[in-house]
């Protein structure tokens, strides 16, 4: 891997971790902390400039964070309006959710996490969370998560060796609670609709 990273590093310098920090919120769920640790490694090694790399990835991020707001505030509501029924979410179940969403204490919290922090920004958007707000959480989590990371593999694997399969296992495992706890506000926010119903 560490032969890969630096050929693309090298073919298309310090944009390629601009763009990898951005799909890695805009795209699918996917711990990228193993990544990060990498990144590390190699800065630790002299391969890269920690400071540039970490400047990079994070504001990949953050722009991917920013876009996700966008397209959660102008197109999300009508996609879940025309096609939530099929999702078994009507209006009031997502008025419900977004009630029981803490998404302030998520937005940077859930950068950790991943799966919130790919729908994060979604939901942001089309609950029209304050930009400004958006913007201060979504950069402070961008910056803290990059680094994080980074600086595990930067001090850390000098003295114990680091095996990011072990990361991106964590990564899956925390993705796995994220559905379950999502399925079961979803199941909560149910009950109180189908005895109103009936």
């Amino acid at each position: 891997m560490e032969s890969q990273i630096i050929y693309y590093f090298h073919q298309y310098g310090y944009i390629i971790l601009f763009v990898i920090g951005f799909f890695g919120i805009v795209g699918i769920p996917v711990p990228e902390e193993s990544f990060f640790v990498y990144i590390g490694i190699l800065a630790k090694n002299d391969k890269l400039s920690f400071s540039l790399a970490w400047l990079c990835l994070s504001t990949g991020a953050f722009a991917g964070m920013l876009t996700s707001y966008l397209l959660g505030r102008k197109i999300g509501k009508p996609l879940l309006e025309r096609y939530g029924r099929y999702l078994g979410m009507s209006k009031e179940r997502w008025r419900k959710f977004i009630l029981h969403w803490d998404m302030k204490k998520s937005l940077f919290v859930g950068f950790f996490i991943p799966g919130i922090r790919q729908f994060n920004p979604y939901f942001a958007g089309m609950s029209r969370l304050i930009l400004i707000l958006f913007v201060l959480l979504s950069a402070a989590g961008s910056l803290s998560w990059t680094f994080t990371y980074m600086i595990i593999g930067y001090i850390i694997s000098t003295y114990i060796k680091i095996d990011p399969e072990y990361l991106a296992a964590v990564g899956m495992i925390l993705f796995i609670l994220f559905v379950i706890q999502l399925i079961y506000k979803w199941k909560k926010s149910k009950k109180p609709l189908s005895r109103q119903q009936s």
